[in-house]
């Protein structure tokens, strides 16, 4: 069992074991909105453990968990709901190899550039959602979500025309210097398509999830254009 399955187990406990009972008998309103509080940061905490388990059904029943109670019977709804997952937690548990994380050793983009362009405060943009698209990029790659890498590049190149005072990547690259053109280039042209064959494929016996092999090559590319980025905010 790894850490992470250990530690949402203890955190689960805590969950089953919030004493909402002890707060519903009483008429005293703050003390209600004291339990509430405790108990939503409990949840919180459940669902935050929660993100590092490699298990789609589990992710999607958690997210569907509205933490945000403002009345006791409320909480006692969420913790109901929770407690139904726990569950299926403590069942799957018992093998030792579920909620492994699988991982790459690298980032897809280099952390320090994406740390070097949130500290950036050009006037015009507000950079940390293309921040969060590189972090979340980062996030996926390391857990083999290719899939979602794939639409997390799509994104990114959608995102950023502005920066270079361009509405459209295909203008970017169109008016980049030569040396980067053929470079980003390769993101319209290559990585787009990855992106919208994922996005507008319909299921058959045919169709399946991107490989690594669909995405590493870009990885150099996204590298560039974040360092254009940078050069372009910079300035």
């Amino acid at each position: 069992m790894n850490e992470y399955v250990t530690l949402l187990l203890d955190l689960a406990t805590e969950v089953e074991q919030f004493p909402l009972t002890e707060c519903s008998l009483s008429d005293d309103l703050e003390k209600h909105w004291v339990y509430i509080a405790a108990f939503k940061n409990t949840a919180i905490r459940f669902i935050g453990a929660s993100k590092f388990i490699d298990d789609a059904r589990f992710q999607s029943s958690i997210a569907g968990v509205n933490v945000n109670s403002e009345y006791i019977g409320d909480a006692y709804d969420v913790q109901a709901e929770l407690i139904a997952i726990i569950y299926y937690i403590r069942e799957k548990a018992k093998d030792p190899s579920w909620g492994q994380i699988t991982t790459n050793a690298e980032d897809f983009v280099e952390f320090a550039l994406i740390d070097r362009i949130s500290s950036l405060n050009p006037r015009q943009f507000n950079v940390s959602k293309l921040a969060r698209f590189a972090q979340e990029l980062n996030e996926n790659y390391k857990r083999g979500n290719y899939l979602s890498c794939a639409l997390l590049i799509r994104a990114i190149i959608n995102h950023v025309p502005p920066i270079f005072e361009q509405r459209t990547f295909k203008q970017v690259v169109a008016h980049s210097s030569k040396s980067v053109k053929a470079i980003l280039f390769n993101l319209e042209e290559g990585a787009r398509d990855i992106g919208d064959l994922h996005t507008h494929e319909i299921v058959d016996k045919f169709s399946a999830p991107p490989s690594k092999n669909q995405i590493d090559p870009y990885k150099p590319n996204i590298d560039v254009l974040f360092r254009e980025i940078e050069r372009k905010l910079s300035c």
